[in-house]
């Protein structure tokens, strides 16, 4: 038998509370949408709509029956299928994804802070590609794209140089269709539907609101069968209750309603419910992504959404609140790390992020590829058999004897996690190959990956229609 590692931080009371709450808030209180299309959907499927105060309140049963309609199983394609992500109930082995969204990221050769381009996005696709243990990826936001287009623009650059699945976050209703029509291009003849090649990542307005734009999101990707990701982002104590329990209820409340109209718009539209709690420093008024606070209300959110709804998570498992990568990046990204892969999301996010996830450095995601390659490991957990226990290894051998030489240990020697990171040498040997320590061989790896980084190929006729979606895209929405 395999025993593997799980964190449970909430017992089977606690989750049966969470979601009696949470299906009473969403009845007698619900959410302000702001998308009259939406409301009209709502509406005629059962909810009870205030078109006036465009407040929506969710019926038990509405819910339920949104909630019987989640597919049990679904995939995040790639460009290529050896990069295919299956999503299935109950879960198993967690995916990774490098952070996205930031406009700045830190140059290891000038330990300086630099804005986000073009060319940048070039190069973090391209070590995504290489990274074994990042498993999809999001884009960071050039500061150099056309304004009204800049989400285009780094799609374009993500779909040249990398053939894994990518997470896309919106920048605005209008670039939605644009988006997707990248996407069914660079599937080259397969339907999104059946190769969703991207997913995207609609926001709650926390607390309890959903802006027009995000519904839009949703709408125009369930209606093709791309996958979607429900994010919810709150702050305890300014856009969330303070408490870890309060957070996590107002997170389950939002995410439910947005999955609930995701399966409205298309009935068994696979969604994907993406708590990323954070918590406001009250001494400093900074925002927080890696305290151990954190840690716990993304656990407990994580366990809460599969155990009581059934549903996939995807949230932030990475990241740190220093501005570099240092002790305390090392601490709080192994914390997180674990805390949220053993609590059992199917998706893990965030690798590379640093400065409360506000930058991106691709010397943090060099040493999170190796944390996950750690984590996967515990998370494989014990094998508990006649092979492994040796029972008659120990029987034949004799006191102070040794096991060097044994043909169970030659079996075996080689299933331990080697690293190309961390070091067990002594002092002198250390100090004889250099005294490099963890952030050292991490920019030493960084160069080598670096030097030899290239582009994925894409179709020459996919690359001119490509090309032919962002002229049209600049031209429309720049107007």
């Amino acid at each position: 038998m395999i025993h593997s590692l799980r964190l449970d931080v909430l017992d089977d009371d606690d989750i049966s509370m969470l979601h009696e709450k949470c299906l009473a808030i969403l009845s007698r209180k619900g959410l302000k949408i702001d998308h009259p299309q939406a409301l009209k959907l709502l509406a005629s499927n059962g909810a009870r709509v205030d078109f006036d105060s465009r407040h929506v309140r969710f019926p038990h049963a509405m819910v339920e029956e949104a909630l019987a309609l989640a597919p049990d199983r679904f995939i995040l394609a790639g460009r290529h299928p050896k990069h295919d992500l299956t999503i299935q109930a109950p879960g198993g082995r967690f995916y990774t994804r490098n952070g996205g969204g930031a406009f700045r990221y830190f140059d290891p050769e000038t330990d300086t802070y630099r804005d986000v381009t073009l060319d940048y996005l070039k190069t973090v696709a391209r070590f995504v590609e290489v990274l074994g243990g990042i498993d999809f990826c999001a884009f960071p936001s050039p500061t150099d794209a056309p304004p009204h287009t800049t989400d285009v623009h780094a799609l374009k650059i993500f779909l040249q140089n990398s053939s894994k699945h990518i997470n896309v976050q919106p920048y605005s209703a209008q670039s939605v269709e644009y988006l997707l029509e990248m996407a069914q291009t660079a599937a080259d003849g397969h339907s999104l539907r059946h190769r969703p090649i991207v997913s995207l990542s609609p926001n709650a307005f926390t607390p309890l609101s959903l802006k027009a734009y995000d519904v839009e999101v949703m709408l125009q990707s369930t209606r093709l069968g791309v996958p979607v990701h429900c994010w919810c982002l709150p702050s305890s104590g300014s856009t969330s209750p303070m408490t870890v329990a309060g957070t996590v209820l107002l997170m389950g409340v939002e995410i439910l309603a947005m999955f609930v109209l995701c399966q409205t718009i298309a009935p068994g539209a696979p969604v994907i419910a993406g708590p990323f709690p954070f918590m406001t420093d009250m001494a400093t008024g900074n925002s927080l992504n890696s305290s151990v606070e954190v840690a716990l209300t993304t656990a407990a959110a994580v366990q809460f959404l599969k155990k009581a709804l059934g549903l996939p998570t995807n949230t932030y498992g990475f990241g740190t609140d220093s501005p570099v990568t240092d002790g305390q990046a090392a601490l709080e990204t192994t914390l997180k790390n674990l805390v949220v892969s053993t609590a059992g999301s199917d998706l893990v996010s965030g690798a590379g992020m640093i400065n409360s996830i506000n930058a991106f450095s691709l010397l943090q995601l060099v040493m999170d590829d190796h944390l996950v390659k750690m984590v996967r490991r515990v998370n494989r957990g014990v094998r508990v058999d006649a092979e492994t226990l040796a029972v008659d290894e120990i029987l034949s051998t004799r006191p102070g004897d040794h096991f060097l030489e044994r043909s169970h240990t030659l079996k075996h020697c080689r299933e331990a996690l080697r690293s190309d990171l961390l070091v067990s040498q002594s002092w002198e040997d250390w100090k004889a190959a250099g005294a490099k320590d963890l952030y050292a061989r991490a920019r030493e790896r960084y160069r080598q990956i670096k030097a030899n980084l290239q582009p994925t190929e894409l179709p020459g006729h996919v690359q001119r229609e490509l090309d032919r979606i962002i002229k049209r895209a600049d031209d429309h929405l720049a107007r």
